[in-house]
C-alpha cells in the first residue's frame, strides 16, 4: 500500500500507516474546519461548490491550489447536513454514523443548541 506523511494524520498514526487511512483522516479533519466556517457564514449542505471552496480558502488563509475533490465536497456537505440530537431515532443515528464512514463527519446538536461534529478517525485500513 502507498504510504503518506500528510497533514494531521501523520501526528496521530504510527509510521507506516497506509496512505488511504491517512487521507480519510485528513479529509474528515478538513471537512470539519471548512464546515465550521460555512456554518458561521450561514451555509448548509445545499451550499454551492464555489461557496464551499471560498470557506476552504478561508480555512487555509490562502487561495486553493486545486479545486476541492468530489470526496472532499461530500465530506463537507455531510458535516453541514441536518444535525442529529438527543431526540433522534436510534435507526437514524445508526444510518448516519455507518453511512458516514470512512471520512464524513456528522453534525450533532446538544440539548442547549450547541453544535459538535462527530468525526470518524480511521484505525485500520
Amino acid at each position: 500500500m502507498k504510504k503518506t506523511s500528510i497533514g494531521t494524520a501523520r501526528h496521530l498514526h504510527p509510521v507506516g500507516t497506509p496512505g488511504d487511512l491517512c487521507r480519510w483522516h485528513n479529509r474528515a479533519a478538513l471537512a470539519t474546519t471548512v464546515a465550521a466556517i460555512a456554518r458561521r457564514h450561514g451555509l448548509d449542505a445545499s451550499a454551492g461548490d464555489e461557496e464551499l471552496a471560498a470557506c476552504a480558502a478561508e480555512a487555509k488563509a490562502a487561495p486553493l491550489k486545486a479545486p476541492l475533490s468530489a470526496d472532499t465536497l461530500a465530506a463537507i456537505r455531510s458535516a453541514l447536513g441536518s444535525a442529529l440530537g438527543p431526540g433522534s431515532a436510534p435507526a437514524a443515528v445508526a444510518e448516519a454514523v455507518f453511512g458516514a464512514l470512512p471520512d464524513r463527519p456528522i453534525r450533532l446538536a446538544a440539548k442547549d443548541g450547541q453544535e459538535f461534529f462527530l468525526v470518524p478517525i480511521p484505525v485500520t485500513p
